[in-house]
């Protein structure tokens, strides 16, 4: 029931993230800012998440942090209404900090979400638990690029935001009655140190699955946040239509995010390397063949194909940092993951619209996506095998 509810969050926490991206070109039409800047209101609450992540981590390491859920979710709720007025009134300067206020409210049902996954299995299922629950996400992802576009139809863009915010909030509750005097985690008796903390900065292979995840992510949100622009005005097609052919590519994380966990605990017998290479270089070479797409059944295809490589390695992230650390310092592990992964989702999106306004053509969006890609199969070819790697504490 909590891995339910769980994911049911997860899925409106995604939705609410993505909004901005299904309704891009009426974002920069009313607010008459480029294409930049629209990326950047995508990715305020992955900025917010940065900043505050590894404190934040490190408390939710020490705490039993169920009273937290609701707490967050309220909190992204007070921001997606702050982003209702912020778009009604036409201020960015609002907008982009309500954004940022409801991304603290993200991080912490994150976070609070994959340790409960991970603390709830044993070590040969956790991978794949792992990926099950924030399989929801990509599901809000699909929710949110396909359910948007439509809800503008019944109220303004501004008011899709606290839609989703009023969602998450309700599981939120559900989520805290679920859980009820049964504690979320099994964490160790002694928390984390300065000393400790130390140790995981110093780690070399915790960095490399931070280099991983910054890299998976970027790959990730260059295509879920301008697909949808891209194909509108490629092939003339609405946005409503683009959305939803774009909603296809997160929506296979459903299955592909817990398949990559799986392949990695049974077939691989807890090896994580191939499945991250493997969704590399499957995106890589689907990259390039979208480039090459002259039509728009092609390119879906090709697209729905590549939602499925590169989500492979999502969720196997988290469980992989983990095993590179101390029992006690888990927790810190996934904040540390979940930073890079929203560093990711906040600089691929900016970087690609400073890339289309420059080259004045959205074809560099697929030079950037093969560039992300031949740099992580590097990188998973330099990294260690975390699966069996047992750390000191």
């Amino acid at each position: 029931m909590t891995i339910a509810t769980g994911w049911l969050l997860l899925l409106f926490v995604g939705a609410y993230l993505i909004t901005p991206a299904s309704v891009l070109p009426l974002v920069m039409a009313d607010l008459n800012i480029t294409e930049a800047t629209a990326a950047a209101l995508v990715s305020m609450p992955q900025v917010a998440a940065t900043v505050i992540g590894i404190p934040v981590g490190i408390y939710l390491d020490r705490v039993e942090a169920r009273a937290a859920v609701p707490a967050a979710a309220g909190v992204l709720l007070a921001g997606s209404v702050g982003d209702w007025f912020a778009g009604s009134a036409g201020s960015v300067s609002l907008l982009v900090a309500s954004r940022l206020l409801a991304g603290i409210g993200m991080f912490v049902l994150w976070v609070v979400s994959i340790n409960l996954a991970s603390s709830t299995f044993p070590a040969h299922r956790r991978a794949t638990a792992t990926s099950v629950i924030i399989s929801g996400y990509p599901a809000g992802y699909a929710l949110g690029q396909l359910g948007a576009p439509r809800l503008v139809g019944v109220v303004d863009w501004p008011g899709v935001f606290p839609v989703f915010g009023t969602a998450a909030l309700v599981m939120s509750l559900a989520l805290y009655v679920a859980v009820g005097r049964v504690s979320r985690f099994q964490t160790s008796s002694d928390p984390i140190s300065v000393t400790g903390f130390k140790r995981v900065l110093r780690n070399q292979n915790v960095w490399m699955v931070v280099v991983v995840t910054v890299l998976g992510y970027s790959l990730y949100m260059v295509f879920n946040s301008w697909m949808p622009t891209y194909i509108s005005r490629r092939f003339s097609v609405s946005l409503a239509e683009s959305g939803a052919f774009v909603a296809l590519f997160p929506a296979v994380g459903i299955l592909a995010r817990p398949t990559g966990g799986w392949l990695s605990d049974r077939v691989l017998a807890q090896r994580r390397r191939p499945v991250f290479a493997a969704s590399f270089v499957g995106a890589t070479v689907l990259a390039v063949t979208m480039f090459y797409s002259t039509t728009i059944t092609v390119l879906v295809t090709m697209l729905v194909l590549a939602g499925v490589f590169i989500q492979l390695q999502i969720g196997l992230m988290y469980q992989s940092i983990q095993e590179f650390v101390a029992p006690t310092a888990a927790g810190t592990a996934v904040s540390l993951a979940s930073v890079a992964g929203w560093l990711g989702s906040f600089v691929a999106p900016v970087a690609a619209g400073e890339l289309v306004a420059t080259a004045g053509t959205y074809t560099v969006l697929f030079a950037l996506a093969v560039g992300l890609g031949v740099t992580g199969v590097f990188t998973v070819w330099q990294m260690a095998e975390s699966g069996g790697y047992r750390a000191t504490a």
